[in-house]
C-alpha cells in the first residue's frame, strides 16, 4: 500500500523552496552533503571493500527503481531523498573514484560500527579519517555550510547483546559510554576540518528488526535488550549534541527520533500506510529475517516497513526522510534539516533572517506531513 500523496508532497516541498529563494534571496542553501554510517546509508561503498559477492549489488535490491546500485533497499535510501530536497544530485560513494563529488560524498558502508569492526567495512573513525584526507576536494565555504549526516551504532549494540545476553545496568552504561566517546571524537574531528551543521538519526528499536525477532523466536514482541541499549544510546547521544552545542564554535545540529518512528510503524503499520511492520519483504524464515534473494522477495515492497532483516523499504525511507526534513521539534529538533540547511552560522549576527527561515520551512511543513 503506497502513500497516495508522497510524490506530490515531494514536488510541493521543492516548489516551496524554489519560491522562497526567489522571495528571500539573502537566505542561502547548502549545496553539499556528507554521509557517514552503516548499511542504512550505504550508497555502494561495500562492494569496494569486500572480496565476496555483495548482495546489494544484485536484485532484488534496487527492484523498485530498476537496478541494484549497492543500496540496501528496494530503491532509494534516506540520503537520496535528502539530497533531492536540497536540490542536488544523489551523493556518490567515496570509494568509487570515477564518481562526481562536487556536492559531497558518502562514507557510509554496510556493517560499519563505531568501535572495532571487520576488514570489509570502515568504522566511524575510519570514515572520518577518509573524509579529512579527502576534504581538499571541497572549498572551506562548502565544508562549513555542508550538512554532515550520520546513522551508525546498530551493529555495535547487536553484537554486544548477542555476546552479553544479561548485562548489568553498569555494564550497559559502560558500553554505551565507549560508543558515545568515540562518536564525540569523530564529531570533533569533522568540526576541526570545517564542519558546522550535523544531523543525527537516532537508532531504531533494534529488538524490532525482523532479523532480531526471528533469531529470538518471537514474532509478536520486540526483543527487550537490544531496544533498551538503543534507547540508552539515543539518550546519551542527544545529551552529547546539547553539550557540543555549548562547547564548539558555531556547532548546530538536528536530532531525529527514528526510534519512535520505527516502533510506531512496527506496532501499527496500517496507520502509516503499510500492511506489516513485523516481517521483512525479502528473506527466509518466519519473518524473512535473513537470506534476502531474488527467489524470496514479496510482490509489493510498499506494503512493508522492512525490505530485508535490517534495512527499510524505499517507502519507509521516504517517510523517514520527510520527517527528518520538515517535522516539528518533538520529532526532529531543535532544528529539522530544512531549518538546519538555511540556518546562518553566525546566529548572533543574523537574527533578522530568523523570520525568513521560519517562513521557508514553515511553508514546507504545511505542504504535507507524516505522523511520527
Amino acid at each position: 500500500m503506497a502513500y497516495p500523496n508522497s510524490r506530490l508532497f515531494s514536488l510541493s516541498c521543492l516548489l516551496f523552496l524554489t519560491l522562497s529563494l526567489l522571495h528571500h534571496p539573502t537566505v542561502s542553501f547548502a549545496q553539499t552533503l556528507f554521509v557517514f554510517g552503516d548499511g542504512n546509508y550505504d550508497a555502494g561503498n561495500k562492494q569496494f571493500l569486500s572480496e565476496n559477492r555483495v548482495a546489494a549489488d544484485f536484485p532484488p535490491y534496487g527492484i523498485t527503481v530498476g537496478e541494484a546500485t549497492g543500496r540496501w533497499s528496494d530503491g532509494h535510501i534516506v540520503p537520496d531523498y535528502l539530497a533531492g530536497f536540497m536540490r542536488i544530485p544523489k551523493i556518490s560513494p567515496i570509494l568509487n573514484s570515477s564518481e562526481d563529488f562536487s556536492h559531497g560524498a558518502s562514507f557510509a558502508v554496510a556493517d560499519a560500527t563505531v568501535l572495532a569492526s571487520s576488514l570489509e567495512t570502515m568504522t566511524l573513525t575510519q570514515q572520518v579519517v577518509k573524509f579529512t584526507r579527502s576534504k581538499n576536494k571541497w572549498t572551506d565555504e562548502a565544508l562549513s555550510e555542508a550538512i554532515y549526516l550520520t546513522y551508525i551504532g546498530s551493529d555495535d549494540y547487536l553484537n554486544y547483546t548477542k555476546n552479553n545476553p544479561n548485562p548489568s545496568d553498569d555494564q550497559k552504561q559502560d558500553f554505551v559510554d565507549q560508543v558515545i566517546t568515540s562518536i564525540e571524537a569523530a564529531i570533533k574531528a569533522v568540526h576541526e576540518a570545517g564542519g558546522r551543521k550535523f544531523a543525527f538519526q537516532s537508532l531504531a528499536p533494534l529488538g524490532c528488526l525482523p532479523v532480531v525477532r526471528q533469531e529470538k523466536g518471537n514474532e509478536k514482541e520486540c526483543a527487550k535488550l537490544p531496544s533498551e541499549m538503543a534507547a540508552l544510546h539515543n539518550k546519551n547521544l542527544l545529551n552529547l549534541m546539547e553539550k557540543l552545542a555549548g562547547d564548539l564554535e558555531s556547532f548546530h545540529y538536528s536530532f531525529y527520533d527514528f526510534y519512535s518512528s520505527i516502533q510506531n510503524r512496527a506496532l501499527e503499520p496500517r496507520t502509516y500506510t503499510f500492511v506489516t511492520g513485523t516481517a521483512a519483504c525479502c528473506g527466509t524464515g518466519f519473518l524473512n529475517g535473513t537470506g534476502c534473494a531474488a527467489n524470496n522477495v514479496c510482490p509489493d515492497p510498499r506494503d512493508y516497513v522492512f525490505f530485508d532483516g535490517k534495512h527499510l523499504t524505499q517507502e519507509a525511507n521516504f517517510q523517514v526522510a520527510h520527517l527528518m526534513w520538515n517535522a516539528d521539534p518533538l520529532v526532529t529538533g531543535p532544528n529539522n534539516l530544512c531549518e538546519l540547511l538555511v540556518f546562518p552560522l553566525d546566529t548572533a549576527a543574523s537574527r533578522t533572517k530568523e523570520n525568513k527561515i521560519q517562513i521557508i520551512c514553515g511553508q514546507v511543513r504545511k505542504a504535507g506531513s507524516f505522523m511520527i
